[in-house]
């Protein structure tokens, strides 16, 4: 007999742990597993693609809320209630189904609603995806501290996806036998075979650093430009390719055009497929002030690009004991230092080739999927 899976999640944008359900629901045993996915809001990036291999619904339909005014305000309300009202009475409301596991797949809301679920017997799992101490989003969706422990102590399992996550998590909260650790999977199959796909940019200069995610405040893509910027007063010649869009995304295209940046940085905006930019380039760079597990480092890890991040959770677990890259302190100014490094030619890519070919197979999917498989 199938078990019955539900996973929560707010929304299926361009973030990494809306890429990490895709990838799980996408290649979990459907011969053991009934999947369901529940979301607050429909559409995103990801909602097709998840759509595809499982029972997937949203509380809201954007759809139905367009046009009038009334239909518009009658959708914020409907949204607001959702995150305000008492979670026992929102989850009872639109929860109908019985199942085997819950999981919430990400901090904040979707915690406290799984934590408030009128189902007994359910297994239910937490799946930790930041830094809570470094990235403390998730705080504003409880009344304080003492809410958000007694939600994560509803859960039979938290799921953290590397150890530092669950130190932070340990520090923050409490430490319990019921923190595991699990890596994020990806799809390395379907990386290397959307990499081939050919890009519409060439290159003035070399090299080329790839970044990839959300344009916002967490991946420092602004203190990012301003090296660049600094590098570029200083004659070097380099290309640096930020592949994702985002609430930052203005402030920083506007910071390349007042400082004539627009041949050195470049704003190539959300795309489905980030790995032909990434296969193309040089290398990965990651800015990040606080990452959990980094999903757009371990894609470029797979494509073998050297990589070379700020110190964010989960960086020295990626690369394990092989030299993958390089890790530096996270500050505005070891930033700047390592990218000046890369760009002035004092760092030959081609010394991490093997650690990469050796380092990349530790995340193959099926290895992944299937710890993930006796978790649930």
């Amino acid at each position: 007999m199938k078990k019955k899976v539900l996973f929560f999640i707010e929304q299926l944008t361009a973030g990494g742990a809306e890429k990490i359900l895709s990838n799980i629901v996408k290649n979990i045993d459907k011969e053991s597993f009934e999947v369901s996915v529940l979301t607050v809001t429909d559409g995103g990036q990801h909602w097709d693609s998840v759509k595809e291999c499982c029972n997937l619904s949203s509380i809201l339909h954007a759809a139905d809320y367009s046009g009038s005014l009334f239909k518009r305000l009658l959708y914020k309300i409907k949204y607001y209630y959702i995150y305000h009202a008492p979670a026992k009475r929102v989850y009872k409301r639109f929860v109908k189904e019985k199942y085997n596991t819950e999981v919430a797949f990400v901090e904040g809301f979707a915690t406290k609603f799984i934590a408030a679920s009128s189902n007994p017997d359910s297994k239910k799992i937490a799946w930790v995806h930041s830094d809570m101490i470094a990235n403390a989003h998730a705080d504003k969706r409880f009344s304080g501290i003492e809410q958000e422990i007694e939600c994560y102590k509803e859960y039979d399992n938290i799921i953290c996806v590397a150890n530092g996550v669950k130190k932070s998590f340990e520090k923050k909260f409490f430490e319990s036998e019921k923190l595991k650790v699990l890596y994020n999977p990806v799809d390395d199959r379907e990386i290397s075979t959307f990499s081939a796909e050919e890009i519409n940019i060439s290159p003035k200069w070399h090299p080329v650093l790839a970044t990839v995610g959300r344009v916002e405040w967490q991946k420092g893509y602004f203190r990012l430009a301003k090296a660049a910027n600094n590098l570029k007063n200083k004659g070097c010649k380099f290309e640096i390719w930020i592949v994702g869009s985002g609430s930052e995304e203005e402030k920083i295209k506007a910071y390349i055009s007042q400082n004539s940046l627009g041949e050195y940085v470049k704003m190539i905006g959300f795309d489905t497929n980030p790995y032909k930019y990434v296969a193309k380039s040089d290398a990965f760079i990651c800015s990040s002030f606080a990452e959990g597990f980094s999903t757009a480092a371990t894609e470029a890890l797979i494509l073998e690009k050297p990589i070379f991040t700020t110190d964010c959770s989960g960086m020295d677990e990626l690369f394990g004991e092989e030299k993958c890259g390089l890790i530096v302190d996270n500050s505005d100014e070891a930033l700047e230092e390592m990218l000046e490094r890369i760009v002035s030619g004092k760092i030959n890519f081609k010394e991490y080739e093997s650690a990469l070919k050796v380092r990349k197979k530790a995340f193959e999917i099926k290895t992944a999927i299937k710890t993930i498989e006796e978790v649930l």
